[in-house]
């Protein structure tokens, strides 16, 4: 009878020993965040209603008087050329609430700026548009005047065109605010905006054509591009989206906790990592490669590679970042810890350094002197972008090799508050890529950016077939203040370890 509990108690004891170990191995770290707390897309829709009253409210008299607009004209046709039925968070739809219509913004002289919508032509999208979203305009209160919209059936049942009738009225109503310079919405110094997915050229042939002889030659010689206006619309966020900003990045901290502790060295395959359902996460592993091989584990040739002893698992767009203890580790290794000591202090000089105020060429001066200071580099190209591909020697020819070199591409994020998945590379690009025009853009309070960059530390190893650096690759979405950068979560201070 002993003989039997005792051996009972030691099967226990073998059990509970067990489930300890497992839960050990499972909850790797904890992020400090509540895991019950989830957020609901109810609420997401909630508070961009609340964020579009704040955006009419404290942006627009501010981008208006900015660019020293009396009136802000955007031409919008169902369809043309800025909007997406599939994808309603285009600029027209999704900031203005409409996908057709002439939205005219007038200064005259008040805190509120005056905001109008005529000429809104439904037809049959347009009508099922307006059923799911017409209390964008029609009940959030964010108007002061709204034209009935005109009901169209094609092909019309008469010998007038919707053209006859679509900007009647405008001469009118411009000629009572005499403004002195109009903005319209078409392209003249930026360009096309190639790295952008929101707002295409602007404004139709068709549509300019009519919207010039119902002004009249005296105000039609009074239009200017409305590019900068929109630019600095789309990269200034208001309070709530910045709170909204934080709560969607606890949601994110919550699946990347949920990644990480899921994670079976050995076992778990590196395309799988932040698969975790309805939002994805993108989790990848940084590793020493072979010369001339890409060291990302979502690159090229990585299909089916597992998860193995001194991976880095990084969620670089949360910036978050584990190291994978090989059998015989209690911690990292000394140029895993050497590598993070390199990532501290490159992230602290970035972070002090980019403040609201300052032009993007303002501020690539000062991180680049910093930088140097510490005997880290500044370089144009991104290693996986130069040829031959992902050669360190190649790469690193023109420069020190004893010293870390750093590729920086600090691009804007716009509205990408609105949605879970959305990229929008908008107004100042702090770093070697995009056009001209961008670097002298300042920064706006607030500015929402992504913390981008690639760094490459010299590590030698004996094996010379093996690459002789090690690679870090950060992505976090931030805040630019006046003082600097404000994470959308508390940084990370240590490397996180899997067992």
């Amino acid at each position: 009878m002993y003989k039997i509990v005792a051996n009972f108690i030691i099967l226990l004891i073998l059990i509970s020993s067990q489930s300890c170990n497992q839960k050990q191995n499972m909850q790797i770290y904890d992020l400090g965040i509540d895991p019950d707390r989830k957020f609901n897309k109810n609420e997401l829709e909630e508070i961009n209603n609340q964020i579009r009253k704040e955006k009419f409210d404290i942006t627009i008299p501010y981008v208006m008087r900015k660019n020293d607009i009396d009136m802000w004209i955007h031409v919008m046709r169902d369809a043309l050329p800025d909007y997406n039925i599939q994808e309603d968070d285009l600029f027209g739809a999704e900031d203005l609430g409409s996908t057709s219509g002439i939205f005219i913004f007038t200064d005259r002289g008040k805190k509120r700026i005056e905001r109008a919508v005529i000429g809104r032509r439904w037809g049959a999208t347009q009508r099922q548009y307006e059923k799911d979203k017409s209390h964008l305009i029609n009940e959030l209160g964010i108007y002061d005047i709204i034209h009935d919209p005109i009901f169209v059936t094609e092909p019309l049942a008469s010998v007038e065109t919707e053209y006859d009738f679509r900007f009647q009225g405008l001469r009118n109503f411009v000629e009572e605010r005499n403004p002195k310079r109009i903005a319209v919405n078409y392209r003249d110094k930026l360009g096309p905006w190639e790295t952008t997915r929101v707002i295409r050229d602007g404004i139709s042939h068709t549509d300019f054509r009519l919207l010039t002889k119902e002004l009249g030659k005296k105000y039609s010689s009074r239009l200017v591009s409305s590019e900068y206006l929109i630019m600095d619309y789309s990269i200034s966020p208001v309070p709530t989206e910045v709170d909204l900003l934080k709560n969607m990045r606890h949601e994110e901290l919550r699946l990347v906790n949920k990644a990480f502790n899921e994670i079976i060295p050995g076992k778990t395959k590196i395309e799988d990592l932040g698969n975790t359902g309805d939002y994805e996460v993108d989790i990848t592993a940084l590793r020493r490669m072979f010369t001339g091989e890409s060291q990302r584990g979502r690159s090229a040739g990585w299909k089916n590679a597992i998860v193995q002893g001194g991976d880095i698992i990084a969620a670089p767009s949360q910036g978050k970042f584990a190291y994978v203890l090989k059998n015989n580790e209690s911690e990292a290794s000394k140029e895993i810890q050497k590598l993070w000591a390199e990532y501290l202090k490159i992230e602290k000089i970035l972070s002090e350094t980019i403040k609201s105020g300052l032009t993007a060429r303002e501020i690539i001066k000062n991180y680049t002197k910093r930088l140097a200071e510490v005997d880290v580099i500044v370089v144009d190209p991104q290693l996986h972008m130069v040829q031959p591909k992902n050669n360190f020697p190649v790469f690193a020819k023109n420069y020190e090799t004893n010293k870390t070199l750093i590729s920086i591409d600090c691009h804007g994020k716009g509205k990408s508050s609105r949605k879970w998945k959305h990229d929008i590379y908008l107004g100042p690009r702090i770093g070697s890529y995009g056009p001209e025009w961008t670097y002298d853009v300042t920064l706006a309070d607030n500015h929402h950016f992504v913390l981008e960059y690639f760094f490459y530390m010299p590590s030698p190893t004996e094996n010379k077939s093996e690459d002789q650096y090690l690679l870090f690759w950060n992505h976090e979405q931030a805040i630019a203040t006046k003082t600097g950068v404000e994470y959308l979560s508390p940084p990370q201070k240590e490397i996180y370890l899997i067992k």
